[in-house]
């Protein structure tokens, strides 16, 4: 992806003054577009307003619930983790809370954990051994009860246990895994995971325990807004800014909000007119960097669903054109975005490869498909079998982007034949009313990977078992893929595993387990003057630096 970098802009912190339309360059060939300077050289104190989608539903961003964009978000300001992605997306050891983080053993694989000793708790109680080995039980599977997001990794450890002291953890594996510089990426205090209760409701209304550069003020439901502040208890380099506020707010309003000075960023994604309007605003600029996002469409393929019918949902997939929907979503914002070509591995990664040739769009063999499935065009063009019209429910968020890709989406599907409800609900609805409980036939939404991608995806393609999913919203299993992930994610060698995530992708496409459609454009409207924050690329958010130029 090309970024759309072309000037540099120039204005002070808070202020509307400045060249409308400008587009930030960052110097020095960085993956990021955050205007990034010395934390000591910014001014001391200000907010910075953040727009979210909506609220969290639990706190507990290990939670199956809580395991939400903007739950980690906030987390990464109030919460420990051991690493943290760098700005090339690679892990690095978030020295404030983990001191050292090393492979002592290869066999039996064992990582032994050195913790900051300042780190601590908002009850006053020191970061220990005892807070990832309550972490590693609640995940790991063998208590049912514990309702986490995903047990990979978690499920591979044998032991957690106390080394020279309490600030020094030994983590021992009863089978290799490869990507453990993922595990422990947020890390929740033992409190939390002393029991189910505790785990899966304790955090339901707010974080009850926290540890970080900022602490909690207060949530306000009403105002929709989540109030931290800068922490004085905080054992690391201080932060510049002085509060952090999120905002729940529906895209559409962002624009009039960021020209009102009512928030300092938007993410503008697909919207062209987030775009349009960040260029003309003064005092505003566009940043951009690819990150690991990108659109895709999840088919449920549940027990009783239409699309459990395999040859259906590929003949479903071949009737949707990836690259007409790339096009129409992003062409006025990076006119040469492609379409995705990977399940697994995001553009970005070393060990990508275009796989969509596997499940190519081709509309004739679609119709082909559907013919021989006795699905036959009626006299309105939509096909029926058996009296049954083929009409399926197209799940989208209510937002100019839903709209925008529903409305692509229903026009390629009904040349087909297909026909298409679709239902374009809030965002803050969409999960836990529709897409976990699986409440759709065809859901378009977009994913976030990590700078882990074995063990993050694991759980879109684990066995559904009763009410336990993982992420594998549309219950499509397939048992090569699991067999396959379990060799991955024991293989050290960063290139076969890229081999073995490709071999996934292949049986991905082949069975049309979801499919893949753009990468996120990464491009961000941000006020002049705000640095180390905007287009963070393949980093992290970086809370604790940011702030307003002097």
């Amino acid at each position: 992806m090309i970024a759309i970098a072309v000037s540099v802009a120039a204005g002070c912190g808070g202020d509307t003054t400045g060249e409308p339309g400008t587009v930030a360059a960052e110097t020095g060939g960085s993956a990021q577009q955050i205007n990034a300077q010395d934390p000591a050289s910014l001014r001391d104190g200000g907010a910075l307003r953040i727009p979210v989608d909506a609220l969290p539903t639990n706190y507990n961003p290990l939670q199956l619930n809580g395991a939400r964009v903007v739950t980690w978000q906030l987390a990464e300001a109030i919460l420990p983790s051991a690493f943290r992605d760098g700005p090339d997306g690679s892990h690095e050891l978030a020295t404030d809370y983990v001191e050292s983080a090393e492979l002592t053993s290869a066999a039996p694989q064992v990582v032994t954990y050195r913790l900051n000793p300042g780190a601590v708790w908002s009850n006053g109680r020191p970061l220990s051994w005892e807070d990832f080995a309550g972490q590693a039980r609640a995940l790991s599977g063998t208590d049912p009860a514990y309702e986490g997001f995903s047990t990979t990794g978690y499920s591979d450890i044998s032991t957690v246990t106390r080394g020279a002291d309490d600030r020094e953890v030994v983590v021992t594996f009863a089978r290799p895994f490869a990507e453990w510089q993922g595990l422990f990426s947020l890390i929740v205090p033992k409190e939390v995971t002393a029991d189910p209760a505790a785990f899966n409701d304790g955090w339901v209304r707010e974080p009850q325990i926290t540890s970080g550069p900022f602490q909690l003020v207060g949530i306000d439901d009403t105002a929709k807004t989540i109030s931290l502040e800068r922490n004085p208890s905080f054992w690391g380099t201080k932060p510049p800014l002085e509060s952090l506020i999120f905002v729940a707010m529906d895209s559409v309003a962002r624009a009039d909000a960021l020209a009102n000075n009512e928030i300092d960023i938007y993410p503008i994604g697909g919207d062209i007119d987030l775009f349009t309007r960040a260029r003309s605003m003064s005092g505003v600029e566009i940043r951009q960097a690819p990150e690991r996002k990108a659109g895709q469409v999840t088919f449920n393929g549940a027990p009783g669903a239409p699309l459990a019918d395999e040859k259906l949902r590929v003949a479903v997939a071949q009737a949707i054109d990836p690259a007409e929907v790339t096009k129409v979503v992003l062409g006025g914002i990076v006119p040469d975005a492609a379409p995705v070509g990977n399940h697994i591995l995001p553009p970005t990664d070393a060990g990508y490869r275009d796989n969509s040739a596997v499940l190519p769009h081709d509309p004739q063999a679609a119709r082909k498909a559907l013919d021989e499935l006795g699905w036959a065009p009626g006299p309105d063009g939509i096909r029926a079998r058996n009296g049954r019209p083929l009409s399926l429910r197209l799940l989208t968020q209510n937002t100019p982007v839903g709209q925008t890709v529903s409305g692509v989406l229903r026009d390629q599907l009904t040349r087909s034949g297909i026909g298409v409800v679709v239902e374009s609900v809030p965002p803050d609805r969409f999960y836990d009313g529709y897409l976990i409980p699986g409440n759709f036939d065809v859901a378009a939404f977009e994913w976030t990977k990590s700078s882990s991608p074995f063990a993050h995806d694991r759980p879109v393609f684990q066995q559904p078992v009763g009410d336990d999913i993982g992420s594998n919203y549309g219950r499509v299993y397939i048992g090569e893929i699991d067999a396959l992930y379990d060799r991955g994610l024991a293989e050290l060698d960063p290139q076969a595993r890229a081999e073995i995530a490709n071999e996934i992708d292949v049986l991905a496409w082949r069975h049309a387990h979801h499919l893949p459609l753009y990468a996120e454009s990464g491009a961000y409207a941000v006020r002049t003057g705000l640095a180390n924050y905007g287009a963070r690329g393949l980093g992290n958010y970086g809370f604790g630096r940011a702030g307003w130029e002097q």
